[in-house]
């Protein structure tokens, strides 16, 4: 199955038709790190998880989507801030800007994806600012829970990402305490062995080894 399509999509917010290179939602997953990014996939997709309208500069998974309010939140200093700010790899400053929109329309479960996305891409090129989009991810996820949305399909899994991003930025005290979430939320052996890796990573600050978590479909 290939994974990239291309497509023809119009944007919601201002209606310009612009072709895409997409991810084929039907592409195979077959292992995520434990902070839920889905590693040989991501090598070829991370780029294309975003989209930005070359009119508007709107940004977001996909384009033809939009909440009512980002025909403004696109206009606004901070959003395009965001956008032109050069101290951020291109490709993730389009994240944050995905980011922003969603956290001004309180998708934060959204924002914190975007953000994270971002923070892999800094990674990939070891770039300064993964930690600083490290925190804004936590952030983003912490608010989403507050809110009732979902991180992960389960408890279990949120604990897992949130705790997982932590340790990367080292942040070690509050990552140990969404391991031993991700801990007591384990419902089979699969789940106890992945949160015991999270423990022992932290454990041994142990921040950029990549961690597999088991294969999926």
């Amino acid at each position: 199955m290939q994974t990239l399509l291309r497509e023809a999509r119009q944007c919601a917010v201002c209606t310009n038709t612009t072709t895409y290179t997409c991810v084929d939602p039907r592409a195979r997953i077959d292992s995520r790190d434990l902070d839920g990014r889905p590693y040989e996939l991501s090598i070829i997709a991370l780029p294309y998880w975003v989209q930005q309208c070359g009119t508007c500069r709107f940004c977001a998974e996909d384009v033809r989507l939009a909440h009512p309010d980002a025909r403004t939140i696109v206009k606004t200093t901070a959003y395009l801030a965001q956008l032109n700010d050069t101290g951020y790899p291109f490709l993730a400053r389009e994240y944050l800007a995905a980011a922003h929109v969603c956290r001004m329309t309180e998708r934060y479960a959204e924002a914190g994806w975007h953000a994270l996305r971002a923070a892999w891409k800094c990674e990939d090129m070891l770039h300064p600012m993964a930690g600083f989009c490290r925190n804004q991810t936590v952030l983003s996820f912490e608010l989403a829970l507050q809110h009732g949305q979902a991180v992960g399909a389960t408890p279990f899994e949120h604990a897992v990402i949130i705790g997982d991003v932590l340790r990367r930025n080292g942040d070690s005290a509050p990552a140990l305490r969404y391991a031993q979430q991700a801990d007591e939320h384990a419902v089979d052996n699969l789940q106890s062995v992945i949160a015991t890796q999270l423990l022992h990573a932290i454990d041994g600050g142990v921040r950029t080894r990549i961690v597999r978590v088991g294969t999926t479909s």
